[in-house]
Protein backbone atom coordinates (compact mmCIF):
# COMPACT_ATOMS: atom_id res chain seq x y z
CA UNK A 1 0.00 0.00 0.00
CA UNK A 2 1.23 3.30 -0.81
CA UNK A 3 2.22 5.69 2.26
CA UNK A 4 0.31 8.96 1.61
CA UNK A 5 2.29 10.93 4.78
CA UNK A 6 5.38 12.73 3.83
CA UNK A 7 8.66 12.31 5.11
CA UNK A 8 8.40 13.35 8.99
CA UNK A 9 7.56 12.69 12.41
CA UNK A 10 4.22 12.27 13.29
CA UNK A 11 3.48 13.53 16.85
CA UNK A 12 0.67 11.80 18.95
CA UNK A 13 -0.71 12.70 22.14
CA UNK A 14 -2.50 10.33 24.62
CA UNK A 15 0.33 7.92 23.66
CA UNK A 16 0.80 6.17 27.30
CA UNK A 17 -2.32 4.08 26.76
CA UNK A 18 -5.09 2.69 25.37
CA UNK A 19 -5.49 3.57 21.13
CA UNK A 20 -2.61 6.29 21.63
CA UNK A 21 0.03 3.58 22.63
CA UNK A 22 -1.15 1.13 20.06
CA UNK A 23 -1.14 3.56 17.10
CA UNK A 24 2.54 4.64 18.64
CA UNK A 25 3.61 1.64 18.38
CA UNK A 26 2.03 0.79 14.52
CA UNK A 27 3.90 4.45 13.58
CA UNK A 28 7.33 2.73 14.92
CA UNK A 29 6.90 -0.63 13.21
CA UNK A 30 6.14 1.25 9.91
CA UNK A 31 9.85 3.07 10.28
CA UNK A 32 8.54 6.35 11.68
CA UNK A 33 9.95 8.48 14.59
CA UNK A 34 7.31 9.19 17.00
CA UNK A 35 6.54 11.98 19.75
CA UNK A 36 4.80 10.99 22.15
CA UNK A 37 3.14 13.01 24.69
CA UNK A 38 1.14 11.90 27.69
CA UNK A 39 0.57 13.18 31.23
CA UNK A 40 2.04 10.35 32.88
CA UNK A 41 4.48 8.94 30.41
CA UNK A 42 5.83 6.54 33.45
CA UNK A 43 2.84 4.55 32.19
CA UNK A 44 3.75 3.52 29.61
CA UNK A 45 7.69 3.30 30.20
CA UNK A 46 7.42 1.32 33.39
CA UNK A 47 9.31 -2.10 32.98
CA UNK A 48 10.25 -0.98 29.42
CA UNK A 49 13.45 -0.13 28.17
CA UNK A 50 13.28 3.27 25.92
CA UNK A 51 11.97 2.67 22.67
CA UNK A 52 14.28 3.40 19.51
CA UNK A 53 12.53 5.81 17.49
CA UNK A 54 10.13 7.40 20.49
CA UNK A 55 10.54 10.43 22.33
CA UNK A 56 8.07 10.42 25.40
CA UNK A 57 6.85 13.94 26.50
CA UNK A 58 5.46 14.22 29.92
CA UNK A 59 2.58 17.33 29.56
CA UNK A 60 -0.36 18.11 31.05
CA UNK A 61 -2.78 19.69 28.76
CA UNK A 62 -5.48 20.18 30.81
CA UNK A 63 -4.26 23.12 31.18
CA UNK A 64 -2.80 26.24 29.09
CA UNK A 65 0.53 26.34 31.31
CA UNK A 66 1.18 22.42 30.44
CA UNK A 67 0.03 23.18 26.64
CA UNK A 68 2.39 25.37 26.55
CA UNK A 69 5.00 23.55 27.89
CA UNK A 70 3.97 20.82 25.73
CA UNK A 71 4.53 22.63 22.37
CA UNK A 72 7.94 23.58 23.94
CA UNK A 73 8.86 20.03 24.67
CA UNK A 74 7.54 19.55 21.19
CA UNK A 75 10.01 21.63 19.33
CA UNK A 76 12.91 20.39 21.27
CA UNK A 77 12.64 16.89 20.88
CA UNK A 78 11.65 17.81 16.74
CA UNK A 79 14.92 20.14 16.52
CA UNK A 80 13.99 21.95 13.30
CA UNK A 81 12.79 18.20 11.62
CA UNK A 82 9.63 17.89 9.79
CA UNK A 83 6.69 16.36 11.32
CA UNK A 84 4.83 15.25 8.78
CA UNK A 85 1.61 14.51 11.13
CA UNK A 86 -0.33 15.30 14.25
CA UNK A 87 -2.77 12.93 16.01
CA UNK A 88 -4.77 14.70 18.67
CA UNK A 89 -5.67 11.58 21.33
CA UNK A 90 -5.80 12.85 24.57
CA UNK A 91 -9.14 12.95 26.32
CA UNK A 92 -10.57 12.09 29.32
CA UNK A 93 -13.97 10.94 30.03
CA UNK A 94 -14.66 11.67 33.72
CA UNK A 95 -16.11 13.42 35.87
CA UNK A 96 -19.16 11.85 34.70
CA UNK A 97 -22.70 12.91 36.48
CA UNK A 98 -24.98 16.26 35.40
CA UNK A 99 -23.17 19.37 34.08
CA UNK A 100 -24.86 21.49 36.57
CA UNK A 101 -23.28 20.21 39.49
CA UNK A 102 -19.68 20.67 37.24
CA UNK A 103 -17.11 22.98 38.35
CA UNK A 104 -15.61 25.38 36.81
CA UNK A 105 -12.32 24.20 37.24
CA UNK A 106 -13.51 20.86 35.94
CA UNK A 107 -15.30 22.51 32.91
CA UNK A 108 -11.74 24.46 32.06
CA UNK A 109 -9.56 21.52 32.16
CA UNK A 110 -11.75 18.94 30.01
CA UNK A 111 -12.26 22.10 27.18
CA UNK A 112 -8.56 22.47 27.88
CA UNK A 113 -7.48 18.75 26.68
CA UNK A 114 -10.77 17.77 24.32
CA UNK A 115 -10.18 21.29 22.51
CA UNK A 116 -8.07 24.05 23.22
CA UNK A 117 -5.03 21.94 23.19
CA UNK A 118 -5.54 19.86 19.83
CA UNK A 119 -6.26 23.26 18.40
CA UNK A 120 -2.99 25.27 20.19
CA UNK A 121 -0.78 21.71 19.16
CA UNK A 122 -1.38 22.67 15.69
CA UNK A 123 -0.91 26.29 15.34
CA UNK A 124 2.23 25.16 17.32
CA UNK A 125 3.29 22.50 14.94
CA UNK A 126 1.84 23.68 11.14
CA UNK A 127 5.20 25.60 10.71
CA UNK A 128 7.00 22.38 10.86
CA UNK A 129 4.47 20.69 8.66
CA UNK A 130 5.97 20.23 4.76
CA UNK A 131 3.51 20.19 2.25
CA UNK A 132 0.87 17.28 2.75
CA UNK A 133 1.26 17.08 6.25
CA UNK A 134 -2.22 16.06 8.30
CA UNK A 135 -3.51 16.52 11.05
CA UNK A 136 -5.92 13.70 12.86
CA UNK A 137 -8.67 14.17 15.91
CA UNK A 138 -9.79 11.31 17.36
CA UNK A 139 -13.18 12.08 17.93
CA UNK A 140 -16.69 10.50 18.81
CA UNK A 141 -20.30 10.02 19.00
CA UNK A 142 -20.52 12.67 21.81
CA UNK A 143 -18.97 14.99 19.63
CA UNK A 144 -22.44 14.58 17.54
CA UNK A 145 -25.09 13.85 20.20
CA UNK A 146 -25.61 14.47 23.61
CA UNK A 147 -25.74 12.00 26.67
CA UNK A 148 -27.41 12.54 29.88
CA UNK A 149 -24.39 12.61 32.83
CA UNK A 150 -21.69 12.89 30.22
CA UNK A 151 -22.56 16.54 29.77
CA UNK A 152 -19.06 17.52 30.53
CA UNK A 153 -17.49 14.95 27.68
CA UNK A 154 -19.78 15.93 24.76
CA UNK A 155 -19.38 19.92 25.53
CA UNK A 156 -16.11 19.30 25.31
CA UNK A 157 -15.83 16.93 21.96
CA UNK A 158 -18.74 19.02 20.69
CA UNK A 159 -16.18 22.21 21.13
CA UNK A 160 -13.37 19.99 19.25
CA UNK A 161 -15.29 18.83 16.71
CA UNK A 162 -15.26 22.75 15.10
CA UNK A 163 -11.39 23.63 15.86
CA UNK A 164 -11.30 20.89 13.40
CA UNK A 165 -13.80 22.38 10.70
CA UNK A 166 -11.62 25.73 11.09
CA UNK A 167 -8.15 23.86 11.05
CA UNK A 168 -9.53 22.51 7.74
CA UNK A 169 -10.43 25.66 6.36
CA UNK A 170 -7.63 27.78 8.03
CA UNK A 171 -4.65 25.40 6.82
CA UNK A 172 -5.98 23.85 3.57
CA UNK A 173 -4.24 22.54 1.13
CA UNK A 174 -0.93 22.78 2.62
CA UNK A 175 -1.96 21.04 5.56
CA UNK A 176 -5.11 18.46 5.89
CA UNK A 177 -7.15 17.83 8.77
CA UNK A 178 -9.87 14.62 9.36
CA UNK A 179 -11.89 13.63 12.14
CA UNK A 180 -12.19 9.97 13.39
CA UNK A 181 -14.58 8.40 15.34
CA UNK A 182 -12.89 4.99 16.95
CA UNK A 183 -16.10 3.57 18.25
CA UNK A 184 -17.02 1.46 21.63
CA UNK A 185 -13.05 0.94 22.20
CA UNK A 186 -11.85 -1.70 25.00
CA UNK A 187 -9.50 1.29 27.08
CA UNK A 188 -9.46 2.75 30.50
CA UNK A 189 -12.37 5.25 29.40
CA UNK A 190 -14.61 2.78 29.24
CA UNK A 191 -13.98 1.20 32.64
CA UNK A 192 -14.52 4.65 34.19
CA UNK A 193 -17.70 4.67 32.41
CA UNK A 194 -18.46 1.47 33.66
CA UNK A 195 -17.29 2.56 37.58
CA UNK A 196 -20.19 4.79 39.03
CA UNK A 197 -23.31 3.68 40.34
CA UNK A 198 -26.47 3.85 38.54
CA UNK A 199 -27.73 6.56 40.85
CA UNK A 200 -25.63 9.26 40.18
CA UNK A 201 -24.69 8.17 36.50
CA UNK A 202 -27.70 6.19 35.03
CA UNK A 203 -25.92 5.03 31.88
CA UNK A 204 -23.41 3.22 33.98
CA UNK A 205 -25.91 -0.03 33.45
CA UNK A 206 -25.49 0.19 29.76
CA UNK A 207 -21.45 0.36 29.90
CA UNK A 208 -21.57 -2.48 32.37
CA UNK A 209 -23.55 -4.79 29.98
CA UNK A 210 -21.94 -3.22 26.94
CA UNK A 211 -18.26 -4.62 27.44
CA UNK A 212 -19.08 -7.89 24.86
CA UNK A 213 -19.17 -5.17 22.23
CA UNK A 214 -16.17 -3.64 23.05
CA UNK A 215 -13.37 -3.24 19.96
CA UNK A 216 -10.11 -4.32 20.76
CA UNK A 217 -7.89 -1.02 21.25
CA UNK A 218 -5.23 -2.47 19.01
CA UNK A 219 -7.78 -2.92 15.67
CA UNK A 220 -9.17 0.50 16.65
CA UNK A 221 -5.56 1.26 16.30
CA UNK A 222 -4.95 0.00 13.31
CA UNK A 223 -8.09 1.84 11.82
CA UNK A 224 -6.22 4.85 12.53
CA UNK A 225 -3.03 4.04 10.69
CA UNK A 226 -4.51 3.29 8.01
CA UNK A 227 -6.90 7.04 7.73
CA UNK A 228 -3.53 8.62 8.75
CA UNK A 229 -1.12 6.83 6.29
CA UNK A 230 -3.03 5.10 3.61
CA UNK A 231 -5.76 7.28 2.18
CA UNK A 232 -5.35 9.38 -0.70
CA UNK A 233 -5.89 13.10 -0.83
CA UNK A 234 -8.55 14.43 -0.68
CA UNK A 235 -10.65 11.31 0.61
CA UNK A 236 -8.75 11.71 3.87
CA UNK A 237 -10.27 15.07 4.65
CA UNK A 238 -13.82 13.35 4.42
CA UNK A 239 -17.28 15.71 4.76
CA UNK A 240 -17.75 13.28 7.31
CA UNK A 241 -15.82 11.63 9.79
CA UNK A 242 -14.37 8.59 9.36
CA UNK A 243 -16.23 6.06 11.40
CA UNK A 244 -14.91 2.80 12.37
CA UNK A 245 -18.83 1.17 11.61
CA UNK A 246 -18.45 2.14 8.53
CA UNK A 247 -18.48 -1.27 6.00
CA UNK A 248 -17.06 0.29 2.96
CA UNK A 249 -14.24 1.86 4.64
CA UNK A 250 -13.58 -1.29 6.21
CA UNK A 251 -13.42 -3.50 3.39
CA UNK A 252 -10.71 -0.89 2.64
CA UNK A 253 -8.90 -1.44 5.84
CA UNK A 254 -9.08 -4.68 7.14
CA UNK A 255 -7.83 -7.85 5.28
CA UNK A 256 -9.84 -9.72 2.84
CA UNK A 257 -11.68 -12.44 4.61
CA UNK A 258 -11.22 -10.73 8.60
CA UNK A 259 -14.98 -9.94 10.14
CA UNK A 260 -15.92 -6.93 12.20
CA UNK A 261 -18.04 -8.49 14.79
CA UNK A 262 -19.06 -5.30 16.61
CA UNK A 263 -21.78 -4.01 16.44
CA UNK A 264 -21.99 -0.17 16.47
CA UNK A 265 -23.79 1.21 19.49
Amino acid sequence: MSQQLPPGIVVVTGASRGIGRDLVTLLLASGREVVGLARHTDTAAAGDPPVVGCSRISADLSSAGGIDDGIEQIHRAVDGRPVAALVNGAGAVTPVGPLTQQSSESMIRALCLMAVAPARLAAGVAGLMPWGGRILNLSTRSAHETFPGLGLYCMSKHALHSVGQSLQMELAPRIAVAELIPGEVDTAMQADLRRPDQDSFPMAEFFRGNRSNLIPSALAARFCHWVLTQTPEPQFTSETPWYIYDEQSQRQWLSPGTEFPYPAP
